[in-house]
């Protein structure tokens, strides 16, 4: 069949359109998760796309099933093989499914930066096995079920597969269809290869059982739902130690250091950047040093692009003591009084604006930290070191006015 019969027949365009529409309609949702500058974050986040993608392909696939067994084209003794009828009708659909991964990736592409590395690449790989999985499994259900149920049963069956099991608090199921990878990943993050396999193994897993249910000999179509089963188990077991998280740890040895204080380790999307990042880093210490407060020996920014009163409130924040109380497990605790006040206070201190501080803390915390800066040095250090000590006490309430220092 001519190939522009074969356009003209398929359904596949038609809904392509809409795909289409919806994916742009709906990227905005995910554009903002993005970790600017970091591929492997574009690439995980594309995957999110693939809740609509997967049913559209399913369905498209299951319209030319029927269409398919309506011709009786596999009936008898026919010309053509199984394969070759079953790819010249599913080409459409299989070119609708790479588009839509290919839109998917391309939406989120302006916050890329650089070249992609092998993580990324195989994560754009086990897209097209799971697109290309849904189009199997929707032919295949064009092919057996009756006409009115098989578009609606492969639609909604590809959708709450792909959509549901992220609502379940059973942690290894949400591994296995391909989207869970849409909440990696900072950029000390990388996809981790098991919540890479797992999906491409299900959706192999799907293609052989789809292709086992078409065969002639009985024994060979009994085999089906046995294969399934035993990839879905092995799957499994791959993602099993993940829990929830698509995430592994970044290599620290892709970090470079700067021998300043504090000591600045950047990610190589960072470098761009590293001059001044550094320069604020280390004007953000000397202001808090020589009020005679401490923060931590060694800085590592979480955004690719971060802006001076990001750096300077991430230094500020390293000088509280971290962790809370155990009477904090039950709700608030004498020193949680403390913390907006402090917070406030060290991210003035360490030469944030004063409207980015107003924009991000309540009024009262604000004017009394500006009330602990009108104090003598000596006199606020006092304030700072003995509300701090609140913030992991359960036995201590703060005194936050600055008179009584």
């Amino acid at each position: 069949m001519p190939w522009r019969t074969v356009l003209r027949v398929s359904i596949a365009p038609r809904i392509g359109i809409l795909l289409i529409l919806w994916l742009l309609a709906y990227s905005g949702n995910v554009t903002e998760l993005v970790t600017d500058g970091y591929w492997e974050s574009v690439a995980a986040h594309s995957t999110f796309l693939l809740v609509w993608t997967a049913p559209a392909v399913a369905a498209c696939a299951a319209w030319e099933g029927l269409r398919v067994r309506r011709s009786r084209a596999l009936q008898g003794a026919p010309v053509r093989t199984f394969s070759r009828v079953s790819l010249a009708v599913l080409t459409p659909t299989l070119v609708l499914g790479v588009l839509a991964v290919a839109l998917s990736l391309g939406l989120l592409l302006p916050q890329a930066a650089g070249s992609p590395g092998r993580s990324a690449v195989a994560v754009i790989g086990m897209e097209l096995l799971v697109v290309a999985a849904h189009t199997a499994v929707g032919y295949v259900i064009g092919l057996n079920l009756p006409r009115l149920l098989a578009v609606p049963v492969a639609l909604v069956g590809s959708f709450v597969w792909m959509a549901y099991p992220a609502a379940l608090n059973v942690f290894w199921v949400r591994q296995l269809n391909g989207t869970n990878l849409a909440e990696c990943c900072e950029l000390d993050q990388v996809a981790a290869p098991r919540s890479i396999l797992a999906p491409a193994l299900v959706s192999i897993g799907l293609l052989l059982a789809a292709r086992l249910v078409t065969v002639r000999q009985r024994g060979l179509r009994i085999l089906a739902p046995v294969v399934l089963a035993v990839v879905v188990t092995v799957a499994a077991w791959i993602v099993h130690p993940l829990g929830y998280s698509a995430a592994a740890s970044r290599p620290t040895t892709l970090r470079t250091c700067s021998d300043t204080r504090p000591r600045v380790c950047l990610w190589p999307e960072q470098e761009h950047a590293a001059a001044d990042i550094v320069e604020w880093a280390t004007d953000a210490h000397t202001r808090l040093a020589a009020l005679g407060v401490t923060t931590a020996p060694e800085l590592s920014p979480w955004t690719s692009m971060p802006a001076s009163d990001d750096i300077r409130a991430l230094v500020a924040q390293s000088a509280l003591p971290q962790g809370t109380p155990a009477c904090a497990t039950y709700g608030d605790w004498p020193g949680s009084d403390a913390s907006g006040p402090l917070d406030a206070w060290l991210t003035l201190t360490a030469g944030v604006d004063s409207q980015v501080v107003a924009s991000r803390y309540v009024p009262e915390n604000v004017e009394v930290a500006t009330r602990v800066l009108e104090r003598p040095r000596s006199a606020q250090l006092a304030w700072f070191q003995r509300n701090a000590r609140t913030l992991t006490r359960c036995d201590l309430r703060p005194v936050l006015d600055p008179a009584r220092y």
